[in-house]
């Protein structure tokens, strides 16, 4: 007996509901507190490297994500040497001394 398969597509970016939906296991949620304002959203994908534009100053950091995860978070722009901060998720809001981040990557824990 034949038993019948269903694929279905993971969904993009934009498209991830964290507050309800289906969460893709490859991507996380990152809520950034700049300081002075301008809290940043970004929806990145597990094992990548992202620039954070302008290198803005970071007082807190929330992340949401399927599974254990941690943040890297490095001043330069290139990710190069010990990350500045670190922090595991899934979490609610971590407030930290303000910062300055210019690339961060977020890992399985």
């Amino acid at each position: 007996m034949e038993t019948e398969t269903i694929a279905t597509a993971e969904l993009l970016a934009d498209e991830v509901n964290f507050d309800g939906g289906i969460v893709p296991e490859a991507t996380a949620w990152v809520k950034w507190n700049v300081k002075g304002g301008g809290d940043r959203t970004e929806t990145p994908e597990i094992g990548h490297l992202y620039q954070l534009q302008g290198q803005p100053n970071i007082q807190g950091i929330e992340i949401k994500s399927s599974a254990p995860v941690i943040l890297f978070a490095w001043s330069s722009p290139n990710g190069s040497g010990s990350p500045d901060l670190s922090l595991p998720g899934p979490t609610g809001q971590v407030k930290n001394n303000p910062v300055r981040i210019g690339s961060y990557r977020v890992d399985y824990r």
